[in-house]
């Protein structure tokens, strides 16, 4: 049962977090309370009154929106298209819609063109969409399903004092997390669920410290070893960038001269300010974009492909309709191992492949046959990891590869990309999270404005030093 009896409010004018797991049942709470699910039992109170939701848009009336880890945006239309769209049908109106999108653009600190087509925007740029439109939507219980996981470093701070504005301002906010750090810094209230139940809801001032949240959420007392330090050798290039030079769909240049190399059994890790130019950079090297100048030169073995595990993991890293098995496949669909007689598919090696996986991510499904739209976000994103951890690639792309994953799930990535480079893998690891940079990078290569202004090597790297490189704050000729 993904919720068993649980039980959960949301007062006017708190944050009030949803802790736990993936798989925990935090999502499908709040779906319920949303009226994207019905509840098979149990009640819903709105300012003491019984209600019952069919649909969102039922939610909506009685003031109770959701923001979804999964874009409800149409990529083919523009900003301002999409915002529009989203006030169909909605009884509160806008005197100025154009002075209210200002100034909550200026509150998100959204800077996107309002004719730019979605689909040219980055992860974050994307969501902060979803959030202006949920907002003009005029809800007054606003629900965030792991809202922070596209935001880089830097802007999460501002995006968490901006949770606490909307409760300042007479909001109930829910905000659906896995992240224990931001949890405790930004509610009043938490909840911790674990395996569909709510385990306790503790006062801010009632939490003793993380750790006291951890074994809530876990059951257990979770204590991971540190990464241990190896030397990694053969430095031989798989990767090397020279000069390039890329623009997004509209024309501007993103990447803007960028060189650089990743070596054969190092993990080079790439950061920076969301929007700095990371997409356009990863497209260009994984063939989704064409540069305008520059080469980008691989070393590796041709017949097998670099993996890639992409930041966009609904549009791009699952086809949400196939099962969890065919997905475990996706991209190795003409690969020797899963062909049998007559150019037919072998589904008993797909079958252990995929199960192979899922036993080795912990990864939540019923069965290898459901289809993958029906797995919680942090499922699906273990699934995609998997598939390329697995497969015998000797350049690894990791597209913020932790996003969407609790602790636990996030440590064992970490240490799967740290044993892949242990075992003469290279890696290019593009995460907006300074912390996991700095754990698992042999070399940090910060990105701004399109340029790569300083690389690190692993003892001269300090979280303030690449902080001031990617804000471009009290730094002097930035150089490699």
């Amino acid at each position: 049962m993904a919720v068993d009896s649980a039980d959960f409010t949301v007062k006017v004018g708190e944050v009030h977090a949803l802790l736990g797991e993936n798989g925990a049942g935090k999502t499908t709470l709040m779906k319920i309370m949303s009226g994207c699910l019905r509840p098979s039992s149990g009640t819903i109170y709105v300012d003491g009154k019984r209600v019952e939701f069919k649909t969102p848009a039922d939610a909506m009336q009685h003031g109770i929106g959701m923001l979804h880890q999964q874009f409800t945006l149409i990529p083919t239309m523009t900003v301002l298209e999409n915002i529009k769209l989203g006030l169909i049908g909605q009884r509160s109106k806008i005197g100025n819609l154009s002075e209210e999108i200002d100034r909550l653009f200026r509150i998100l600190r959204l800077n996107v063109d309002l004719e730019s087509t979605v689909d040219t925007l980055s992860v974050g740029e994307k969501q902060k969409v979803e959030i202006l439109r949920i907002m003009l939507r005029k809800a007054r219980i606003l629900i965030f399903d792991e809202p922070t996981s596209a935001i880089c470093g830097p802007d999460i701070d501002n995006f968490l004092q901006i949770l606490r504005e909307l409760s300042s301002n007479g909001y109930g906010v829910v905000f659906i997390t896995h992240k224990i750090r931001e949890a405790t810094k930004v509610s009043d209230r938490i909840t911790v669920m674990r395996k569909g139940k709510v385990v306790s809801t503790l006062k801010k001032e009632e939490i003793i410290d993380e750790r006291m949240l951890l074994e809530m959420m876990l059951g257990e007392c979770f204590q991971p070893e540190l990464v241990k330090e190896k030397p990694r050798k053969n430095k031989l290039p798989l990767l090397t960038v020279m000069n390039l030079m890329v623009k997004n769909d509209q024309g501007v240049i993103k990447v803007n001269n960028a060189s650089f190399e990743v070596y054969r059994g190092e993990i080079l890790g790439l950061i920076g300010v969301e929007g700095s130019g990371q997409k356009e950079l990863v497209e260009a090297i994984t063939g989704l974009r064409k540069p305008v100048s520059g080469s980008i030169t691989f070393y590796c073995n041709s017949s097998v492909k670099p993996g890639y595990i992409p930041e966009e993991r609904f549009e791009m890293g699952v086809a949400q309709s196939l099962s969890v098995m065919k997905n475990a496949v996706l991209r190795d669909f003409e690969c020797k191992e899963f062909m049998g007689r007559y150019g037919r598919l072998n589904f008993v090696r797909i079958e252990e492949f995929a199960r192979r996986i899922v036993q080795l991510m912990g990864v939540k499904t019923p069965n290898l046959r459901i289809p993958v739209k029906y797995l919680s976000g942090g499922n699906i994103q273990k699934l995609i990891v998997g598939r390329e951890l697995v497969r015998k690639s000797e350049l690894l792309i990791a597209e913020q590869p932790t996003a969407g994953l609790d602790a636990r799930s996030s440590y064992f990535v970490r240490k799967m990309l740290v044993d892949l480079a242990l075992n003469g893998i290279g890696i290019l690891l593009v995460s907006s999270d300074i912390d996991e940079v700095l754990e698992v990078s042999d070399r940090i290569a910060v990105i701004r404005d399109g340029k790569i202004v300083k690389i690190f090597n692993k003892d001269e790297a300090e979280p303030k030093k690449i902080g001031m490189y990617m804000l471009a704050a009290e730094v002097s000729q930035p150089s490699q």
